[in-house]
């Protein structure tokens, strides 16, 4: 099992300024920790403003590192134009000697939507058209392309230094979707909202998919993840800070009754609690805990790969972020690595 860290961006009283110096730290500490990945969600318009452009800001996070690789999780694709986002993936992939993830989905906050004047309704098919285009302009080969969204005819160079070009992620929980990610993806990466069961549920109509068309299906989760003393202290100093935002995912409209039964009877928010929530999702507690559950979850999605949000906006500190980087590098990462090993 990998891992990678997924990493905020916005903090509640934290400047922007103030904030990108913290992850560029947090980074650091990532990797000396042994983390394979950092990866940033795309939002925008968010209130008080928040870090946006995944892929600038990439440049500079891995700035001074060696080793660790960046991502997106995930791009709202209909909101980029296919060959700028090749260029910038092509400039990021050379001046960090191919460490980046291109991480996308089909976007879905109406007002991202409104403000890049994209029509919603037509999301999944602007993506497929999207990632058809990607291909091509990273391919460092002449094409053409007429189609419904996108026209366009060239040779985007340079070619990428990651042969033949940098690992495609794609995230969805809907049926297309995850014929999609089969389809035109590397690996498909299961959103936090989902809980490890429905994960495994979805891993196999994803898999299936992927042996038929000949690929060889990954499966990546994003979980909310901390570690402490027992899971009573991590109850304590982290939990309140996940929760909160999985209650706004809550009021967006992200969780859906077929796949999370218990959506109807959350009618407020007093009855949106951990004990509803966490199971599948929040991975948290002791070394021991937490190396536990994630032999389970990855017996039982068949992922070998967790990308994993520690910090949320509302806290813990960076302080305690990264302190729990480095404990989580020692009592999970080099023993799970160690016992894989042998």
């Amino acid at each position: 099992m990998r891992f990678g860290l997924i990493l905020p961006i916005q903090a509640k009283n934290v400047p922007l300024d103030a904030l990108w110096q913290e992850l560029r730290e947090e980074v650091a500490v990532a990797e000396e920790a042994g983390f394979d990945a950092v990866f940033l969600t795309e939002f925008h318009q968010a209130r008080g403003g928040a870090l946006v452009s995944p892929y600038l800001l990439g440049a500079g996070l891995l700035q001074g590192t060696s080793r660790i690789r960046f991502g997106a999780a995930v791009l709202a694709t209909p909101l980029h134009h296919p060959v700028r986002l090749a260029e910038d993936v092509l400039m990021l992939d050379w001046i960090t000697r191919g460490r980046v993830i291109v991480g996308l989905g089909v976007g879905h906050q109406p007002p991202d939507f409104a403000a890049y004047g994209v029509p919603r309704e037509q999301r999944a098919a602007i993506t497929e058209e999207a990632v058809q285009l990607l291909e091509l302009a990273l391919s460092g080969e002449p094409y053409e392309f007429a189609g419904r969204f996108f026209t366009s005819s060239g040779r985007i160079t340079p070619s990428p230094y990651t042969a033949p070009r940098p690992e495609l992620w794609m995230g969805s929980h809907v049926p297309a979707g995850l014929e999609r990610a089969a389809r035109l993806a590397d690996r498909w990466i299961a959103d936090p909202q989902r809980d490890v069961a429905t994960v495994a549920r979805l891993a196999e109509t994803y898999r299936a998919r992927a042996r038929e068309l000949g690929k060889e299906p990954r499966v990546a989760l994003f979980r909310e993840g901390w570690i402490a003393n027992s899971r009573e202290e991590c109850e304590r100093v982290w939990a309140p800070h996940a929760l909160a935002v999985h209650r706004l995912y809550y009021n967006v409209g992200v969780y859906h009754r077929d796949l999370e039964p218990w959506v109807d009877d959350v009618a407020d928010r007093e009855r949106f609690t951990l004990d509803v929530l966490a199971p599948g999702r929040f991975l948290y507690g002791s070394g021991d805990d937490v190396r536990a559950t994630v032999e389970e979850w990855r017996e039982l999605t068949g992922a070998d790969y967790l990308a994993l949000r520690m910090r949320q906006p509302g806290g813990p500190t960076h302080e305690q972020t990264l302190a729990a980087l480095r404990r989580f590098g020692s009592e999970v990462i080099a023993p799970l690595s160690e016992s894989s090993a042998r």
